[in-house]
């Protein structure tokens, strides 16, 4: 279930938690996402993908603050 777009959008750790918290799993090129089903399984499909712009939030959020800045 794609939400919204997240141009222009400053990512930190409030903001990510904000998301979990309203049930998102996932930034997928630049828009959240609630994955339906096994999360596992949705992730693995993006496993090889060299330039993979999916993000699992709840590892999102133990990044440093200077990485979130740059997504």
């Amino acid at each position: 279930m794609i939400v919204n777009n997240m141009e222009d959008i400053q990512i930190d750790r409030k903001k990510i938690e904000q998301w979990i918290s309203e049930g998102y799993d996932v930034i997928q090129d630049g828009k959240l996402l609630k994955v339906n089903g096994n999360l596992q399984e949705f992730l693995a499909q993006f496993a090889d993908e060299e330039e993979s712009k999916t993000y699992l939030l709840q590892e999102l959020i133990t990044w440093p603050e200077e990485e979130l800045k740059k997504l």
